[in-house]
């Protein structure tokens, strides 16, 4: 499974979370799959390898922004999402009363805007491509 199919199975428990009253666990799945997202991208830019393992999700949005310019800029969004995937895996870091449907909903607006980013504005060139799957020789 790559990143991008992954982040889409994610958003789509999040929002099945999101349904079921589970709001807490909807923005812990939704800031994953922004993380996931912006991975599935990370190969088209200079990076440091381990940004593919890491939560570094401000600095992966960074490296993309360099090549790919957002129609909107989402550095707060994300800097909001990494906090939140921390404190709602981990409830006793914060205030449980924050977790609210509004709140949830924030972040699910947030996994469609980088969808969004990812699939209309971070597109490969045929040069990307021909870097991916070079040539055959016969």
């Amino acid at each position: 499974m790559d990143f991008y199919e992954n982040a889409h199975r994610n958003e789509q428990a999040a929002i099945t979370l999101f349904n079921a009253g589970h709001y807490q666990q909807c923005i812990s799945l939704a800031c994953l799959a922004v993380e996931l997202y912006l991975k599935s991208k990370l190969h088209l830019v200079p990076h440091k390898p381990y940004w593919e393992t890491s939560h570094d999700v401000v600095n992966i949005y960074e490296a993309l922004i360099k090549r790919f310019k957002p129609k909107s800029d989402f550095r707060a969004e994300i800097t909001q999402s990494r906090k939140y995937f921390n404190e709602s895996r981990y409830p006793y870091a914060g205030d449980l009363s924050v977790y609210t449907a509004d709140f949830a909903q924030e972040f699910l607006d947030l996994v469609a805007k980088i969808r969004t980013y990812i699939d209309e504005d971070c597109l490969a060139t045929l040069d990307d491509l021909t870097g991916k799957y070079p040539p055959h020789e016969s």
